[in-house]
């Protein structure tokens, strides 16, 4: 029992390796009043309450040479991404589009191809979300639109659209919120 009682702070947290999350705010403006930031807080609260290693990335502090490269090391530390952004002209923020192809081409460079990291993307837009989707099933192309949204680098891109996000009432904020947090929650 003393053996037992001795290894087990070794063990502590180990299951938690497997489950090393990086939550990123993909929204330049690192306000934290920002609807982007709210969202973050909620999945990373649900995943923390589910016993899971969680890190936050904020693009819009990515300043610097070397904040930039401590944002690349975190994408590598994470065994999974959730990346919450705003769609500007049907694309991610330049900022955040930079740091994955970044990212992608620093793994090319090391003989590693597309990451198999799950990514999800929690995507905020002015549009309603239904359109968008309608557009995307129907692969219309109305000048560049609707190719698909992705962030270079990954294969699994499970993607969750908020729209209308100018006008949602609170209740719908409140339950995106809770979305959010329960997502976290579920975070595998």
């Amino acid at each position: 029992m003393q053996l037992l009682e001795k290894i087990k702070p070794l063990w502590a947290g180990r299951a938690n390796l497997k489950h090393r999350i990086l939550v990123v705010n993909g929204h330049p403006d690192p306000a934290p009043e920002r609807f982007c930031s709210a969202l973050c807080d909620a999945y990373e609260e649900g995943a923390r309450q589910a016993g899971r290693t969680v890190r936050r990335l904020t693009i819009g502090l990515l300043n610097n040479v070397e904040a930039r490269n401590a944002g690349l090391e975190q994408i590598g530390w994470a065994t999974q991404l959730m990346v919450v952004y705003p769609l500007w002209l049907d694309q991610p923020p330049a900022l955040l589009r930079d740091l994955f192809e970044e990212n992608l081409g620093r793994n090319q460079r090391n003989g590693y191809g597309v990451s198999a990291q799950p990514l999800r993307l929690v995507i905020t837009m002015d549009m309603p979300a239904f359109l968008h989707r309608a557009m995307l099933q129907c692969d219309i192309d109305v000048k560049g639109l609707a190719r698909g949204i992705t962030l270079p680098g990954f294969r699994h891109q499970h993607q969750d659209f908020i729209g209308s996000i100018a006008s949602i009432t609170p209740e719908h904020r409140s339950r995106w919120l809770m979305t959010m947090h329960e997502t976290g929650l579920r975070a595998a």
